[in-house]
């Protein structure tokens, strides 16, 4: 599992009906086993999206303004990333031990 975060820029784009309004950001990752796939929605102008426990798959992403009711504004980013596993663990081992007599 590994955790993968999504920056995100953000341009002014003119042309949307007087009204529109971005109500959130939503991120979708998709594995290539549809069982990995997770979303999740962020407040608009958020620089950076989390994702955790991320199993090792090939992913597409896509990240979308949406109003309300879900309606997606504009075309989606969308892009691929590859999550790879953990290659090392850190365990704690003994190092050091003590005997006394009682």
């Amino acid at each position: 599992m590994s955790t993968q975060t999504v920056a995100v820029t953000y341009t002014p784009v003119p042309g949307f009906p007087a009204g529109s309004a971005v109500a959130s950001i939503l991120a979708t990752i998709t594995g290539a086993n549809p069982a990995n796939s997770m979303s999740q929605s962020v407040a608009p102008g958020t620089a950076s999206i989390v994702f955790t426990n991320v199993t090792a798959d090939s992913y597409s992403f896509s990240i979308a303004g949406v109003d309300a009711n879900g309606n997606v504004f504009g075309t989606p980013v969308t892009g691929t990333f590859v999550a790879t596993g953990a290659t090392t663990v850190t365990l704690n081992l003994p190092s050091a031990a003590t005997v006394t007599q009682s």
